[in-house]
This record gives C-alpha cells, structure tokens and sequence, in this order.
C-alpha cells in the first residue's frame, strides 16, 4: 500500500530487535494491510486466525482506527494514534509530532523563556508542532510572539551584509526562537538573525536540524539545541541494537528511514516488556527513540535528550 516503505523501514527495525533478542523469544510473522482500514481488519482476523498472542501495528491512522473498534481478544501495541477508544487491549505508540512540541515548550519553560518567536518551513507536521507548542507553553506563563517562515537571505553585493524582506517586528522582543527547520536552513536563518541584532538570542529546534550533510558549515549550527533520538546519537537501549549495524540496509539510507528503523526496534522492545511494563506502570524503558514510558491511558510516550 501507500506505506510500504514506511512499513518495510519499521519491519527491519522490528526484525532487529527479534534477531538481537537473548531471552526466548516467539515466532514472528508478517501480514499485509495494504495500506487501508479494509485490508487491515482482514490482517487483523487472520493474525487472530493463525493464533497471534499479540499484534504490532498497524501504521496508518484509519487502519489503527478500524482495528480499535474490533480488538477484544488479544493486545495489540498500534503504531500511530487514532481517535479516542475505551479500548484496554489497545496501546498507542507514534513518533507524534505533538510531543516534539510539548518537549520543546517545557524546555522554555525550564529555562524561563517566556517569549519566543517560531521560524517554520510550512508542513503539516510542524504545524502539530507549533499547536502543540503553544498549547504548552501558554499553559506554563509563556508565549508564543509570532509563528514566522523561514526569512530569505538577502546580502548586498556591496556591505556583504545579510538581511531578509521580511521579519517579524517583535524580532528583538523575544528571549528564544525555535527552529523547525533542517540544517541548511537554520544556518542561513541564523545569519539573517544575526545580521538583524539577535545573534544573542538563544535558539531551539526540532529534531529536523539534525539533517545537514555539509559537515565543513556545521559550525554555524554551534550552541543551538535541539531535540534527538538517542538512535541518531549514538546512544545505547535496551535491545542493544546500534544504527551502524543498520547502516547497510537501504531503509537506513536516509534520516526519515533510520528513524523508522529506531521506531521498530522501540515497538519489538514494548511488546517483549509489556507484562513487566504492566506490572510496574511507572517504570521507563530505555528505547531508541527516547525514554519510554506509558501513560493511564495507554499512550506510550517519548522523552528525547537534548543536544547542542
């Protein structure tokens, strides 16, 4: 279906996971959903069929939806977040855009910057991102002065100096600014900022930033801090699988895919732990996606280090 390299980047995650396992583990098998809510409650009951125990996925919004209207017999961890169901055998757990934006607020809150300026490039996922963001941080004193496109660079051929046709006329209001941008762009942004007064100005940004191939300009990113998966970093988990391993496979081949890879092995990690996750619901798992932990309501939520 239309998620099939989506689906094939968390199968491989998946399958790490099962082939990093040391403890006794279950057989694992397969089934394809194709990419609709009708090819994913026939999944569904021929997993149930062939005596599943347990069931991860699906991924896309309407089949999580579907599947959460029929799932009675047997748990299943969905990968993404459907509308609100009174459904106990039912787990959500989403690289949610809505966290990344409630992260990023309670960073600022933390550090007391109450007036923040946001420069976006428009998608729909930092659109979450910001409504999430102000969500949080006005609900903790702060606010959100202006949500701004990414300024376009301007530089007179004769002072050299950079500046941009437009900016927001609260620019040196603010005590940070928030970046959901990638790499390339934050470094032009910066220098736009810097060249309009506000080279002191703190900034924070999203986990997009992370994608910068030019390493030789990647100085100009220095002292911005930004959300990321442990994954990307380097970092250990609890399924002791790196991203290096993972490197040859051509789902790893980009950013977007290596995330997918982390979010698979997370979702082989809560399924493997979840009696003993049950057993102490306030327990955290060390994935490699971030900190896991389960809410009440059986949302499984991300916490993501901080890196400058």
């Amino acid at each position: 279906g239309s998620l099939a390299i989506a689906g094939n980047a968390i199968r491989d995650g998946i399958l790490s996971g099962y082939y990093a396992e040391t403890r006794a583990k279950p057989s694992i098998q397969f089934y394809d959903t194709q990419g609709n809510a009708n090819g994913a409650t026939v999944a569904y009951h021929l997993a149930v069929k062939d005596g599943a125990q347990m069931i991860i996925g699906p991924i896309g919004k309407d089949e999580v939806q579907a599947i959460s209207t029929i799932a009675t017999s047997i748990p299943i961890l969905a990968l993404n977040i459907g509308d609100a169901q009174n459904n106990k055998m039912l787990l959500n757990f989403s690289l949610s855009p809505e966290r990344e934006g409630e992260l990023i607020a309670h960073r600022l809150l933390a550090k007391k910057y109450l007036k923040v300026i946001v420069f976006s490039l428009k998608s729909e996922s930092n659109s979450r991102i910001i409504s999430s963001l102000q969500k949080h941080l006005g609900a903790g004193g702060g606010s959100m002065l202006v949500d701004a496109p990414i300024p376009r660079a301007i530089v007179d051929a004769t002072t050299g100096m950079i500046t941009s046709a437009k900016l927001p006329d609260s620019l040196l209001q603010a005590q940070a600014f928030v970046f959901l941008m990638s790499g390339p762009e934050a470094k032009t942004t910066r220098a736009v900022l810097a060249s309009n007064g506000a080279s002191a100005t703190p900034i924070l940004a999203s986990v997009d930033i992370f994608e910068s191939k030019d390493e030789k300009t990647n100085s100009q990113l220095d002292g911005i801090e930004f959300l990321q998966m442990p994954w990307l970093l380097g970092m250990n988990n609890a399924a002791n699988v790196f991203v290096s391993q993972l490197k040859p496979l051509p789902s790893a081949r980009s950013l977007s895919g290596s995330r997918l890879n982390a979010f698979g092995i997370d979702a082989w990690l809560i399924s493997t732990h979840l009696q003993a996750w049950l057993n102490n619901p306030n327990g955290t798992l060390n994935g490699a996606t971030g900190s896991l932990h389960l809410e009440p309501n059986g949302t499984i939520e991300r916490t993501l280090p901080w890196s400058i």
